[in-house]
């Protein structure tokens, strides 16, 4: 088998495609692809060539790189259309094989270390992402959504916040969008109708207790109930928890550092963490603390009474909350007492964001990891990336593809 040969099989290519030429130039492999003569594309003559160039996969650890003339033709309405390629998408610079290797590695690690493995700029490295995004999001179907999570996340600690939307039953990320206020609510509503979906179909939400989120709902879907996301729930008492520990450490300097004792679930603490917070608690070193640290574990173990006892099961907590006399906590159990309906509806919907508050937990160790999760617009192709169960489009799915593009008139 001739090198031209081997290389044609390695590539799909099929008649009138053709290898031509085959150069190792500074450490490049450059392969000249060209079409055979009087080859016709949807039946038309060719009409002119434009000379492109695509970056391939790596032959062993050389660049490789693909050239060919594209060809244009004239159509009977008298416009140019030129022909897509088999090898690559319209108008990318990289074949589809490059393409779905380089999604392949930013979904299992940071853009940084990919673009450097890839030998591309992490700016062309994004760009190729975006590009694959839109055009896999623009193709895909979405169904009938009925259940939805919405939740807020940061592109920057404090600022650019990004609305990211969820299909609770498919678990993937529907729509995201810059911003966090009750407009996202109405894009994603815009958003549906565009993809054919009904937007009055949409049963339910969940969401935390941002008067922006609940009044988007409001107006966007009136038809559909809400359900207050218990982990954004149990962070509100967590964040009381702390704002007691912190009262309570400024009297006593001593216990300092160990916030993470009383903030992390008992299931995630090491032997010798459970060792120190049953000594704080044994010794009563932190007695309010104590307190609002227990009352948040049973708000915990709410979620997991009975259907029939669950009314019985939050009122008793808020009350034990109320006459528990610590500021923080008084203050959650007040809210939690107004917004009682929309906890309890749990019950009913069993339907939270955990789903959604594991894609935080993974965009944010990439932002910690890597540059460009600063850039809203970044975080919102990732979050599509990693779950919005977009599929490559490989090389091999689009062998033999003379479909005729980017045509204008002559």
């Amino acid at each position: 088998m001739q090198p031209t040969e081997l290389f044609a099989l390695g590539l799909g290519l099929t008649p009138p495609w053709k290898i031509v030429d085959i150069e190792f130039i500074d450490g490049e492999v450059h392969i000249k692809v060209d079409f055979e003569r009087g080859a016709r594309f949807g039946g038309l003559e060719v009409h002119d060539t434009s000379e492109r160039k695509w970056r391939h996969l790596n032959f062993f650890k050389y660049p490789c790189f693909i050239h060919a003339r594209v060809p244009r033709v004239i159509g009977k309405d008298g416009k140019v259309a030129t022909v897509q390629v088999p090898w690559a998408h319209a108008g990318s610079g990289f074949t589809m094989d490059f393409e779905a290797h380089a999604i392949e590695l930013v979904s299992q690690m940071p853009v940084a270390p990919a673009a450097r493995l890839l030998r591309l700029s992490d700016t062309r490295l994004w760009r190729l992402i975006h590009q694959y995004v839109k055009r896999t999001r623009d193709a895909l179907g979405i169904g009938q959504p009925t259940r939805i999570g919405v939740d807020e996340t940061a592109a920057r600690r404090g600022h650019d916040y990004i609305t990211v939307f969820v299909d609770l039953d498919a678990r993937r990320v529907l729509y995201a969008c810059q911003g966090r206020s009750g407009s996202a609510l109405f894009e994603f509503k815009a958003f549906l109708k565009a993809k054919g979906a009904d937007p009055a179909k949409v049963q339910a939400f969940t969401c935390d207790m941002g008067p922006a989120f609940l009044g988007g709902i409001a107006q966007a879907f009136p038809q559909a109930s809400v359900t207050l996301d218990r982990y954004h729930l149990v962070a509100l008492l967590t964040r009381a928890v702390d704002e007691t520990r912190k009262a309570e450490t400024k009297k006593a300097t001593k216990f300092k550092r160990t916030r993470w004792l009383w903030l992390k679930n008992p299931t995630n603490l090491s032997e010798k963490e459970k060792l120190s917070l049953q000594e704080l608690l044994e010794e009563n070193a932190f007695p309010l603390t104590g307190k609002a640290y227990g009352l948040r574990l049973a708000f915990q173990e709410l979620f997991k009474v009975p259907r029939c006892q669950a009314q019985t099961a939050f009122y008793e907590w808020i009350g034990m909350a109320l006459a528990s006399d610590i500021h923080a906590v008084v203050e959650v159990a007040v809210t939690f007492f107004n917004a009682a309906d929309k906890i309890l509806r749990w019950f009913e919907t069993r339907i939270s964001n955990g789903f959604l508050e594991g894609l935080h937990s993974v965009l944010q160790a990439a932002k910690n990891k890597a540059r460009g999760y600063s850039n809203p617009q970044n975080l919102i192709a990732m979050s599509y990336l990693l779950h919005g169960k977009l599929r490559p489009a490989t090389h091999t799915k689009q062998r033999g593809a003379k479909t005729l593009l980017s045509a204008r008139p002559l």
